[in-house]
C-alpha cells in the first residue's frame, strides 16, 4: 500500500507555510541564486516536455501486447500529466517573480511539435528517452546526494522537487522499454539522441541566461563565485549530469544500470499529492 506522503514532517511543515501565507523567497536554496536558477529552468522545459512523452507512449501502448509493459505505459502517461500540471503551477509562480518562465514553455512547446511532425514514432520515442535520461540523472542527485537537503532549503520547493523525482525513478525505463519493444536500433537510438541532447542543452542554456539577465544578475561575479560549486564541482548539478549523460551513447544501455542508492531513504513509490504541491504556489511573492 502507498503512503500518501513523502515524509509527514516535511508534509507538515510545507503545509504550514501555505496556510501562513509565507512567501517563497527568490533564492529557495539555501539563499543561493545560481542553483535556484539552475532548477528553475529545469520547470520551464517540464510541461511541454511532459505532454509530448504522454502523446509519444499513448501511440506506442496501442501497438504493444505485452499486458505488463501496457500497464507501465499508463503509470507512465499518469505521473507525466501529474509533473505537467504541477510544472503549471511553478512556472506560474516563476512569472510572477518577474522570470519569463511562460516563454521559454512556449518556445519548449513549438520545438517539441516540431519533432512530433516530423519525427517518426520511434524517433519520438528516442526524444522521450533524452528527456528521461536528463530528468534521471536529476533524481539521483535529489535521492542519492540530497543536493535539496537542509534547514536553508524552502520545505515546499524540496517536496516538490522529491516528488518528482521519485515518480521519475518509478517509470525510468519504459520509454526505453517501448523502444525496444517497438524494434528500435541502437544507431537511431544515439544519433537522434545527441541531436536531441544539443538541442535541449541550447534551450536550457537560454533559458538559464535569459532568467538571470531578466534578475540583471548575469554579469554579478559574486553570484558565479557562490554557485559555481554547486554546478560544476565533484558534487555540482551539472557536472554529475555531463557524468551519467555519457552513459546514454554506449550499446546496450539501460536506465537501470545507473544505481539509485536513495541514501535520504526517500519513499520509493507511487504518490498522488500533486494538488497538494499545486496549492503551495497559491501563496503571495516576494
Amino acid at each position: 500500500m502507498s503512503e500518501p506522503v513523502i515524509n509527514e514532517r516535511e508534509r507538515q511543515a510545507a503545509l504550514s507555510l501555505t496556510k501562513n501565507q509565507v512567501p517563497i523567497r527568490e533564492w529557495w536554496f539555501k539563499d543561493n541564486a545560481l542553483l535556484t536558477f539552475a532548477f528553475n529552468t529545469s520547470s520551464a522545459t517540464v510541461p511541454e516536455g511532459e505532454r509530448f512523452i504522454v502523446r509519444a507512449a499513448a501511440d506506442a501502448k496501442k501497438l504493444i501486447t505485452d499486458p505488463e509493459l501496457k500497464k507501465q505505459a499508463d503509470i507512465l502517461i499518469h505521473e507525466e500529466t501529474a509533473h505537467a500540471q504541477m510544472h503549471d503551477a511553478y512556472n506560474g509562480y516563476l512569472d510572477a517573480q518577474g522570470f519569463p518562465a511562460t516563454k521559454h514553455v512556449q518556445e519548449t512547446k513549438v520545438l517539441l511539435l516540431f519533432f512530433e511532425r516530423v519525427f517518426s514514432l520511434k524517433m519520438r520515442l528516442v526524444t522521450c528517452m533524452i528527456i528521461e535520461h536528463f530528468t534521471n540523472t536529476y533524481s539521483k542527485q535529489v535521492l542519492d546526494i540530497g543536493v535539496l537537503e537542509g534547514e536553508d532549503t524552502d520545505e515546499r520547493m524540496d517536496r516538490v522537487w522529491s516528488w518528482h523525482c521519485i515518480e521519475e525513478m518509478e517509470h525510468r525505463s519504459t520509454a526505453v522499454d517501448l523502444y525496444r519493444a517497438l524494434g528500435g536500433g541502437y544507431f537511431l537510438r544515439v544519433s537522434i539522441g545527441a541531436f536531441v541532447s544539443v538541442a535541449f542543452f541550447v534551450a536550457h542554456v537560454r533559458c538559464l541566461v535569459d532568467f538571470m539577465t531578466a534578475k540583471k544578475l548575469f554579469w554579478n561575479g559574486t553570484i558565479w563565485k557562490k554557485g559555481l560549486p554547486y554546478l560544476l564541482g565533484k558534487k555540482g548539478v551539472y557536472y554529475l549530469v555531463l557524468k551519467y549523460w555519457l552513459t546514454y551513447f554506449k550499446p546496450g544501455f539501460h536506465p537501470t544500470d545507473i544505481p539509485i542508492e536513495n541514501r535520504f531513504n526517500k519513499q520509493l513509490h507511487h504518490y498522488h499529492i500533486e494538488d497538494e504541491l499545486v496549492g503551495y504556489f497559491n501563496v503571495p511573492v516576494q
